[in-house]
């Protein structure tokens, strides 16, 4: 588990405060007994200057003891794994990463074995010249029962379809919503084994039947265009990002808006995560911003000249993770405290997406097609 400052250490502080405050005046007296230093090197001088050097000494001594015991950073690439197409989504369920791609793959990968061992495909569709292409995935997730795929999936006149797919069974992806319905759906996650919630391009949010093929209802989160949304683990509460910079909190029981917590970013923001009612975005204003919604708190981790296109919560909400620069790092934060920890760094294209596995072990796809299993300590 990741480690933070606690009253044990407190001490340690108090005493760097305290050495701090005493070498400055060690350090001029220093440099004033230098100044004064002439020929006749006496013993007194020797003395002084030894015993101002102690201290001096003892001040970085105790600083780098602190960073070596509270702030220390650890990372380990545990694995790189190649994938046919640019990453659009990953979710983890049951010892399993699902990527999907743009090329109309979901890619199965085994967490302990660390490689694919399975290949779900989806119908290639015609372009506006007639020329098959393989059709982008947009979005997939895992029934709560493990039994069901769910994926939408790009179809032809710009339209988007929903398969899903019976993991219990060697059967194929099968069609539940055609592009007839009109919706333009970009996003989707489970509610219940029954149940999904969708998001649709125009700042919609829709609450499907997948057993009925009925919309229960359909709603409108805000006024812009749809960027994100995440679920928390209640299954209950949906945060909603678009190009506003407006965060949307929904209540999918009541199927309402509950709050709307603006200016979360100055400008468009591309994506949200929401854990433990903790929200994070991140936007074209090269911030990732964090609202805890129980403390009613805001906090702001800048980038280093780049928007943020990709972020992450840790399941308790107390760390998370964002592109931090045009080097493709990504920064690992604590988010309770709101200090930076360190940088994942190697990736070669723009991570895209990047998810928490547990509160040490992060999953990052790019847009090369490259997935990154990283282990991180503090």
């Amino acid at each position: 588990m990741l480690k933070v400052i606690s009253s044990r250490y407190l001490y340690k502080v108090i005493n760097i405060y305290k050495y701090i405050h005493y070498s400055f005046i060690q350090i001029l007296a220093c440099i004033s007994d230098i100044r004064s230093f002439d020929t006749s090197f006496k013993i007194g001088f020797k003395t002084n200057f030894a015993r101002r050097y102690k201290f001096i000494l003892i001040l970085f001594v105790s600083i780098l003891l602190l960073n070596g015991t509270v702030y220390s950073f650890q990372s380990k690439l545990e694995a790189k794994i190649k994938i046919d197409g640019a990453v659009s989504d990953i979710i983890f369920f049951g010892g399993k990463i699902y990527v999907s791609t743009e090329r109309g793959k979901v890619e199965i990968i085994s967490l302990s074995k660390k490689k694919i061992i399975k290949t779900v495909s989806y119908p290639k569709f015609k372009d506006f010249m007639g020329n098959l292409q393989p059709a982008k995935v947009f979005s997939i997730d895992v029934s709560p029962d493990s039994k069901t795929l769910i994926a939408v999936v790009q179809s032809e006149k710009g339209g988007r379809e929903v398969y899903t797919l019976n993991l219990t069974k060697n059967s194929k992806p099968k069609k539940i919503i055609s592009r007839k319905s009109h919706l333009q759906i970009a996003k989707v996650r489970f509610v219940n084994n029954n149940q999904v919630v969708f998001g649709l391009a125009g700042d919609e949010v829709v609450l499907y039947d997948i057993k009925r093929k009925k919309v229960i209802y359909r709603i409108s989160a805000g006024m812009s265009f749809f960027s994100d949304f995440a679920l928390d683990y209640d299954k209950r509460t949906l945060a909603i990002a678009d190009e506003s910079g407006d965060v949307h909190i929904l209540d999918l029981k009541m199927g309402k808006v509950i709050k709307t917590i603006e200016e979360m970013n100055k400008d468009k923001a591309f994506s949200i995560d929401l854990k433990s009612k903790v929200v994070m975005t991140g936007g074209r204003d090269k911030k990732a911003s964090v609202y805890n919604l129980k403390a009613k708190q805001k906090r702001e981790f800048p980038a280093k000249d780049f928007m943020v296109f990709s972020v992450a919560l840790s399941p308790t909400g107390k760390y998370g993770a964002y592109v931090y620069n045009d080097k493709y790092d990504v920064a690992i934060v604590n988010i309770s405290l709101g200090d930076r920890l360190g940088f994942l760094k190697g990736h070669k294209s723009t991570p895209s997406k990047i998810l928490f596995i547990n509160q040490n072990l992060l999953v990052i796809g790019c847009d090369n097609g490259e997935i990154y299993i990283w282990r991180v300590k503090q």
